[in-house]
C-alpha cells in the first residue's frame, strides 16, 4: 500500500500490543505477546519496555506480567468525551432515567466487532451491574449486541459469529447461530431487542436503536433491571418511552422516517 512507507513499524508492534491487552481481560506475558504478534522474545521485550517507560504500560517486577496503565484509559476517557453522540443522547438517558431511576440506562456502538458502552445512568438500586464506559458486551446475548447487529450482511455476521463465538453465559443465552438469525430478524421487525436474562440471571433488557439521516444505525441505548426492582412486566411496559427517546436523539440526527 502507499502509505505503508510512512508507517514505522517499532510503532506499529507497540500500538498491536496495546490493541492485545485492550482486548484480553489478564495482564499480559511475553510468551503470549509473541504467540499473539509473531515476534520473538527480544523484541517483545523491548516493545514491552518502550510502553512501560512511555507509561502506557506498568510491569508487576514480582510475576513479570504487563498490563494497561491509567495513562493509557486516560486516552480511552478523553476519546469517549469526544464523541458527538454521547454529547447529544445524553440529556435525553437523563430524562428517561428520571422516569425509571430503579433501572440503569446505557448506550452503546458497534466499532470494529466490538459492543461498546460508551455511557451509562446507574440504578438507584444495590446490588446493580456494572456496565462502565469503554466496557464491552456481547453481541449475541445483549439487548445493545443484538439492535447493533441486526441489519448486519449474513456474511459479515457469519464471520463475527466465527471470531467471537456464541459463548453460552446463562442457561436462556443463544448458542445457536440458526436461533441467533432467527432472532435477530425479529429484533428487525420489531425495532426492539430483548434480553431476557441472556446475559445475567435475573437481569431483564430492552434496546433500541439511533438512526442518523440515512437511515443506517449509529448507536443504541438500552434499559435493564434486575428483578428484585423491576419485574419482566415493568420493563416491558417501559418499552414505549425508551422507543420515544431513541424517536428524539434520532430526529436530531437527521432521521424522521418513524420506526426505529
Amino acid at each position: 500500500m502507499e502509505d505503508d512507507k510512512y508507517t514505522i513499524k517499532a510503532v506499529t508492534r507497540c500500538l498491536q500490543i496495546l490493541d492485545l491487552a485492550g482486548s484480553t481481560d489478564h495482564p499480559l506475558v511475553i510468551n503470549e505477546v509473541c504467540e499473539a504478534l509473531k515476534m520473538n522474545t527480544n523484541m517483545a521485550f523491548r516493545m514491552l519496555s518502550s510502553l512501560v517507560t512511555s507509561g502506557f504500560m506498568v510491569k508487576n517486577e514480582q510475576t513479570g506480567q504487563f498490563s494497561v496503565s491509567l495513562k493509557a484509559l486516560q486516552l480511552s476517557r478523553n476519546a469517549l468525551l469526544s464523541l458527538d453522540i454521547r454529547k447529544l443522547t445524553m440529556p435525553y438517558l437523563e430524562l428517561l432515567w428520571n422516569q425509571y431511576p430503579k433501572a440503569n440506562i446505557n448506550m452503546a456502538v458497534y466499532h470494529e466487532g466490538e459492543i461498546l458502552v460508551i455511557d451509562r445512568i446507574d440504578s438507584v438500586s444495590i446490588p446493580r451491574t456494572y456496565f462502565t464506559p469503554g466496557k464491552t458486551v456481547p453481541f449475541h446475548c445483549t439487548g445493545l449486541g443484538k439492535i447493533l447487529t441486526c441489519e448486519m450482511a449474513e456474511p459479515e455476521l457469519d464471520a463475527l459469529i466465527a471470531r467471537k463465538g456464541l459463548k453460552s453465559f446463562t442457561s436462556k443465552t443463544i448458542t445457536e447461530s440458526a436461533v441467533l438469525k432467527e432472532e435477530l430478524a425479529r429484533v428487525r421487525e420489531e425495532h426492539l431487542a430483548r434480553d431476557r436474562e441472556e446475559y445475567i440471571l435475573k437481569d431483564n433488557c430492552n434496546a433500541v436503536s439511533i438512526r442518523n439521516q440515512e437511515g443506517k444505525i449509529i448507536a443504541a441505548i438500552s434499559l435493564t433491571a434486575f428483578e428484585t426492582y423491576m419485574s419482566v412486566q415493568e420493563i416491558e411496559d417501559s418499552i414505549p418511552a425508551l422507543r420515544n427517546t431513541a424517536q428524539r436523539v434520532s430526529a436530531l440526527e437527521g432521521y424522521h422516517n418513524g420506526m426505529l
